[in-house]
């Protein structure tokens, strides 16, 4: 045994060497990298072979999963909740997701200071219908501490079979919770389209997928038939997806100037740019965008050009700062992920890890601790799933009676947020899901206060509200 780890070691040292002689030969720049980083190649080494020479269960020692430890423990060095290391298992999983057909909740999670946090819930899941938020903690799922567990693995324990449930725990300003939710498939269709009052477009995009454009151009044309007055675009908990989406949409709305950025270290920087060409939307029609904390990544880089180009207005919440660039690198069967560039708006702002802000913030009303410490005790007694089981398609007047009921009996909430919590109930086996909700939805409100009261200017080709 002693013999083969001396040829091992024998080897690994060769090949260094090699390494390090090859460098002189190529250019002094990358010899003079390697001469640099010899050492704590060494190092490295030193440790893998004690392991291999020392450690007391021999039968312990696999080196592929030292190896694939070390690489894990080097990107997680970084401190990027981008990059991270990705193994067959995470691979596999990539590649269901992508499909858009997998059994899960319907949550975008990442890794950020220790903890598991809720980038954004996907519009029509059962997470979202729950009532998860972006920036959620997550701490346990089925009883299972998330603690020291990637986003890659607390993804996995998330998944299952469509129809089974999973408990989730999870921290909201400091506030801890536990809900049950039913997985199922997460197939979710990235836009939908209507008019409000017959005269505004209102265009939901959930997601940026490969197909996204298309049923968005399809959307503008339609409303440009109707000949409405203004635009209004729901990008609130849209987690992003594909740049190339992004970018074609927005050229969509606007016929010049820049619409993105992307700049790095070895990645040829680009400046996208709008092309009158593609432009459904007349430059006369105002656009309103609502974002809120959980408006990521594409969806910034949409709010940001409609912002920076003075083509319309945000209302809503700070968006969550999300403004990088990743690649999937393969190593086999496993691999990893790592922050290649990041983006900057046409104001030449990078968004990373600040947000954008909008121009009108609106907020939901906060609950008070006592209220928060009673929608803990209802999620926990399962209060509104069960009053929801008692009557069947229930009316408007039932579901403020159901309302009461539930304030009547400890759970004393405000009215209105205890209707929206049994109409998000209510809608998870509901055929005919409302696209928008006027009767709870304040950020549309505002939207539709300010189109209604004529409060946007337009004056040399761009938006300003009105002082």
């Amino acid at each position: 045994m002693a013999k083969k780890e001396r040829i091992v070691w024998a080897i690994a040292v060769l090949a260094l060497l090699f390494i390090s002689l090859f460098g002189i030969f190529i250019n002094d720049a990358f010899a003079g990298s390697i001469s640099s980083e010899f050492p704590y190649i060494q190092k490295f080494l030193s440790v893998f072979n004690s392991i291999k020479k020392e450690y007391v269960d021999e039968d312990k020692i696999d080196d592929k999963k030292l190896i694939n430890g070390a690489i894990k423990g080097m990107l997680e060095a970084i401190g990027d909740p981008h990059t991270n290391y990705l193994s067959e298992k995470d691979m596999n999983d990539m590649n269901d997701t992508s499909s858009g057909n997998f059994g899960g909740v319907g949550m975008i999670i990442q890794s950020k200071d220790d903890y598991i946090v809720v980038v954004s819930p996907i519009e029509g899941t059962p997470a979202y219908r729950k009532g998860m938020k972006s920036g959620d903690l997550l701490i346990s799922v089925d009883g299972q501490s998330l603690k020291g567990v990637d986003a890659n693995e607390a993804a996995n324990r998330l998944r299952g079979v469509p129809g089974t449930s999973v408990k989730v725990e999870f921290i909201r300003e400091e506030i801890k919770y536990e809900v049950e939710i039913v997985r199922a498939i997460i197939d979710v269709p990235s836009v939908k389209h209507t008019t409000i009052k017959g005269k505004y477009g209102y265009l939901r995009i959930t997601h940026f997928t490969g197909t996204t454009d298309g049923y968005v151009k399809k959307a503008l044309k339609e409303f440009a038939d109707k000949n409405v007055t203004a635009i209004i675009v729901d990008l609130r908990a849209n987690p992003g997806g594909l740049l190339s989406q992004v970018i074609n949409i927005v050229d969509y709305f606007q016929d010049e100037g820049d619409i993105v950025s992307t700049r790095g270290r070895n990645y040829q920087n680009t400046v996208n740019k709008a092309s009158r060409i593609n432009t459904i939307v007349k430059n006369e029609v105002p656009v309103v965008v609502l974002v809120d904390n959980g408006s990521a990544s594409a969806s910034e880089i949409f709010s940001g050009a409609i912002k920076d180009l003075n083509r319309g207005i945000l209302i809503g919440e700070k968006t969550y700062g999300k403004g990088s660039v990743q690649t999937i690198h393969q190593l086999g069967s496993d691999g990893f992920k790592i922050t290649i560039a990041k983006y900057y708006t046409p104001a030449n702002i990078s968004i990373d890890g600040i947000g954008i802000e909008p121009h009108i913030e609106v907020k939901e009303p906060e609950l008070s601790e006592e209220q928060k410490l009673l929608l803990q005790k209802m999620f926990k007694d399962k209060a509104v799933e069960n009053i929801v089981k008692s009557v069947k398609n229930p009316t408007g007047a039932q579901i403020e009676s159901m309302a009461k009921q539930l304030a009547s009996s400890g759970y004393d909430l405000p009215i209105r947020y205890l209707k929206k919590l049994i109409k998000n109930e209510l809608e998870i086996t509901s055929e005919n899901k409302e696209i928008y909700d006027l009767e709870y939805d304040l950020q549309l409100q505002k939207a539709l206060e300010i189109l209604d009261g004529n409060l946007l200017e337009y004056k040399d080709g761009k938006f300003y509200l009105k002082k």
